[in-house]
């Protein structure tokens, strides 16, 4: 069944790193296959290098600027930047601003958040 969410309705819920937001998951209802976020990377802070054997992600950003790493490289982005990374590639994205957050839209598939973390060389 098809559903329309307002994603200012949903709260954010606190990270070490910042704050997220479920908007579409089977938990939420509507969803098998996918898992939508909205989540914001404090300013100065970043997600630290993790992998997520079994699921694939895309990141879309709306506003501020960072970095994302993986394995073998990086890449600042900013507003309107898309980042896909493959099941089982290490990756960590890092808020490079000092006033403003990183805010992305961040879509899962499958929707589960096994995520590994991987020690810094």
């Amino acid at each position: 069944m098809s559903k329309v969410v307002k994603v200012d309705e949903i709260p954010f819920e606190s990270v070490e790193w910042g704050r997220t937001k479920e908007v579409i998951s089977p938990q939420s209802g509507g969803s098998r296959n996918v898992k939508v976020k909205v989540t914001e990377y404090l300013p100065g802070h970043e997600h630290d290098l993790h992998v997520h054997p079994d699921q694939e992600e895309v990141i879309f950003v709306l506003s501020g600027k960072g970095t994302t790493h993986w394995e073998g490289g990086k890449q600042e982005v900013g507003p309107g930047c898309v980042i896909f990374i493959p099941a089982g590639e290490a990756h960590a994205n890092v808020n490079s601003s000092d006033t403003e957050p990183l805010r992305v839209i961040v879509i899962k598939s499958p929707p589960d958040d096994r995520e590994v973390k991987v020690k810094k060389q």
